[in-house]
């Protein structure tokens, strides 16, 4: 049962939501995404009916699992957590373990955006991962958000917490078969990362077609921290994530990372900001992708650097291979650089495959399709060399290959 204030704090969302105003697609951070396409009205959707199996969790070592089958959630699966871990579905979290979902449940997302009341006031269940002090959890942990068409909309949430020392990896994926009809998915993930933890969060976004998909990711790293978010979008038909990474300890490491592949006639956007908010503290976004057919892709990067946060050290690229005409990519790095003394760089880049390259590979033999791939794979490597997981790594190769055709 949930806590009087889990229903004060839903209630307070859905009152925010009501009087928030609509989103036309005429406002500046819209008008690369239309609103309605993701169903941010908040309006009743009809579902389109089950489509078959929505997908399975990674089938490496995990020290726990759970799969969230439209918006009802499982028993977490654990393996032989260390002591004082918690892993559990976030509504139960909320009951059992109020003290210590409380202070940090809609601390990093709020609800003063229509994406963030929305997620706060209808979240039908989540992933809580807590990591005392010190603690350190060898294996990865595991949430699986699943879409198989009896529900309109899915809505998920996760909240990690690490300690300060506390280290571990989590891995939030999401997947549906193709539906024959729309599903509108509201995801928000908070991590919260202690002084000197170590965190890395990986989100697999691996729709079929038919899923309209908004993903709002905070994370805050404190003193001498380490935060490492890696994003990959490879399905789906409308997918807008906003990853942002808060640097708020001296010394401070925080990473968003990405890779997406987009084909067909998929619709990517990716807003990603990194703010600091403390002096000498690091970050770097760095996002790679490929699309062909008629697929669109959109970057909006910042950094964001307010007065007290002298000696930052920032880095922001993203770049785009397009495969063919047809296929659009845009890209927008930003700079907010209010505090003297700083390193920021930022650089944005849309270009074509290298034919040279590509006459290369096919006068030593390689088949067309086959040389492609290995130019896009060696695109993306700069990416994929900062997944840690080497069976992750393989998985996401294996992805890119079927995305061009070649059997992986």
């Amino acid at each position: 049962m949930a806590s009087a204030w889990a229903e004060a704090a839903r209630n307070d969302a859905e009152q925010k939501l009501a009087a928030l105003p609509a989103l036309t697609g005429e406002e500046e951070e819209w008008r690369f995404t239309e609103p309605a396409a993701l169903g941010l009205d908040g309006g009743d959707v009809a579902a389109p009916g089950a489509s078959g199996a929505a997908g399975a969790l990674g089938e490496g070592g995990r020290a726990a699992r759970l799969a969230l089958v439209d918006g009802a959630a499982g028993t977490v699966d654990a393996q032989g957590l260390p002591d004082g871990v918690i892993v559990t579905e976030l509504g139960e979290a909320l009951a059992s373990h109020e003290d210590l979902v409380r202070p940090h449940l809609g601390s990093l997302v709020g609800t003063d955006t229509r994406p963030g009341a929305l997620n706060a006031a209808r979240w039908d269940a989540g992933l809580f991962v807590y990591v005392p002090r010190g603690a350190a959890v060898e294996l990865p942990i595991e949430a699986l958000l699943t879409a198989t068409g009896a529900a309109g909309r899915v809505y998920g949430r996760t909240l990690v917490v690490l300690e300060e020392g506390a280290k571990a990896t989590v891995i939030d994926r999401c997947l549906s078969p193709d539906l024959g009809g729309t599903v509108q998915a509201s995801t928000v993930t908070e991590l919260v990362v202690g002084p000197g933890a170590e965190l890395e969060h990986i989100t697999i976004i691996g729709w079929g077609s038919g899923v309209h998909h908004h993903a709002t990711l905070a994370a805050s790293a404190a003193k001498d921290s380490r935060v490492r978010s890696v994003v990959v979008s490879l399905g789906g038909d409308v997918v807008r994530v906003e990853p942002t990474m808060f640097c708020r300890g001296q010394g401070a490491d925080a990473r968003a990372l990405g890779l997406f592949f987009a084909d067909g006639d998929q619709h990517f956007e990716h807003r990603v900001v990194s703010r600091h908010e403390a002096p000498a503290a690091y970050s770097n976004l760095l996002y790679k992708g490929a699309l062909k057919d008629t697929a669109r892709t959109v970057f909006f990067g910042n950094l964001v650097v307010p007065p007290g946060a002298p000696g930052t050290d920032a880095y922001q690229t993203n770049r785009n291979l397009v495969l063919n005409e047809g296929a659009s990519a845009e890209t927008i790095p930003f700079l907010e650089i209010e505090t003297a003394e700083v390193k920021c760089s930022h650089a944005g880049a849309v270009g074509r495959v290298d034919d040279e390259h590509l006459f290369y590979l096919r006068s030593r033999g390689v088949p067309e399709a086959e040389a492609k791939q290995l130019v896009v794979l060696g695109f993306l490597q700069e990416v994929l060399e900062e997944v840690r997981l080497e069976e992750l790594r393989h998985e996401l190769e294996a992805a890119v290959a079927r995305k061009l055709g070649v059997q992986a």
